[in-house]
């Protein structure tokens, strides 16, 4: 049997009837699947001698069924205007039209720095005036505008500035590099991990990676300094004696010594993703501010973080937890060589802050990325000072 069109007048559309296309709906409205299942199925059986029926009177059938089974919904929802809705394409500069997909909005409203509760907030009065307008195809520079007025109107003209400044990025051909450095156990991986999906970044690296690629290549007897850890490669550079009367200098420039030599290939990849033109999160515990300095004139926007735990029974409580997901990291290690590893911190956040480098003490994961995400804002923002006010007018509504 075939299934019946639904005909919106307005629009002078004619589409067939998709129970998956309902069941979406209704997912987004409030219901678990299984219900929504259940509702879309017993409405199908409603349609099943109807050959058509208008938007308004199957949104009418549609509001009755719930209303017998699930009342909450129907009162917490606007369902007139979002059930059974066609997808809303946005289409691309190259004339592409994707389907708008609230998650990547709300994506896009986080990485300008923007609290997540009032991103979704934006999200839900931007897809909500599409409906309420009927519009079902937009262009990514009225969406852009749309979502310009409703941040600006909710949050303010900074934030609403910001998120123009990141679409405009987005746009360009520009890549983001950014740096996270830190001492093991300050939640480095984590947050370059969580920052990349947020940001849609698809390229990173560690520079434990490319430490263990050096050592590959270079002999312990001509590099002892590069086989050690970061907190013991200090052992290398003089006799034991030595490294025990002067354990403390020996640290630092045991580090320093091993960081330059992983800095060439951090240097060499970083390049790589300027040529490809490719944004990159670069993570370990060998970045500081000598690479930094290299990088500051690049062709790309370079964002430098240095992660902090300033708390210890924190610090040693992520050594006892990173040891659970791998046993090759065990706790042990680094528990034994903690005093080392503190001393490590120190110096590295002393020259982080003398280089004016942004240091995050990581207490949560959210507010981690959310800090970084407003660093990297207000670093692309410092090289939009000329260009706001153009990017105002293309994207205020006349």
């Amino acid at each position: 049997m075939a299934k019946p069109l639904v005909i919106d007048k307005q629009e002078e559309t004619k589409i067939p009837f998709l129970r998956g296309m309902l069941i979406k709906s209704l997912q987004r409205s409030g219901l678990e699947f299984d219900d929504a299942y259940k509702l879309a199925s017993e409405i199908r059986e409603d349609l099943e001698d109807v050959e058509t029926i208008t938007t308004e009177n199957l949104r009418k059938r549609i509001i009755d069924v719930l209303k017998a089974h699930h009342p909450d919904i129907v009162l917490g929802q606007n369902l007139r205007d979002t059930i059974y809705t066609e997808f809303i394409e946005v289409t691309r500069d190259d004339g592409h039209a994707d389907p708008f997909s609230r998650g990547v909005f709300v994506k896009r409203l986080l990485n300008a720095g923007i609290p997540a509760g009032t991103c979704s907030t934006i999200t839900r009065q931007v897809h909500s005036r599409l409906i309420r307008e009927k519009i079902r195809k937009i262009s990514v520079e009225q969406l852009i505008t749309y979502a310009y007025e409703s941040v600006k109107n909710v949050v303010g003209q900074k934030s609403a500035d910001h998120y123009l400044i990141w679409c405009d990025f987005n746009r360009s051909n520009l890549p983001l590099l950014i740096l996270i450095g830190g001492i093991p156990g300050s939640g480095k991986s984590t947050i370059a991990t969580e920052l990349a999906n947020q940001m849609s970044i698809i390229r990173t690296q560690s520079t434990d990676m490319l430490r263990e690629v050096m050592r590959a290549l270079i002999p312990k007897r001509l590099s002892p300094s590069l086989h050690g850890s970061s907190f013991n490669a200090g052992k290398a550079l003089h006799t034991q004696a030595f490294y025990t009367a002067n354990r403390s200098d020996a640290l630092v420039s045991g580090f320093k010594m091993q960081s330059d030599m992983v800095s060439v290939a951090c240097e060499a990849v970083l390049k790589r993703a300027i040529n490809e033109r490719v944004s990159m999160i670069l993570e370990g515990v060998h970045l500081g501010p000598n690479l930094y300095r290299k990088m500051g004139k690049a062709d790309a926007i370079v964002v430098p973080i240095m992660l902090s735990v300033l708390d210890q029974k924190r610090l040693k409580r992520n050594f006892k937890g990173r040891s659970k997901d791998a046993e090759k990291r065990a706790a042990k290690r680094y528990l034994d060589n903690f005093d080392l590893i503190w001393q490590l911190q120190a110096a590295i956040l002393s020259d982080a802050d003398t280089a004016d480098i942004e240091i995050v003490d990581n207490v949560n994961i959210d507010e981690t990325v959310s800090d970084i995400c407003r660093t990297v804002t207000e670093t692309m923002a410092a090289d939009y000072n000329g260009k706001i006010k153009t990017l105002r007018a293309k994207y205020t509504m006349s």
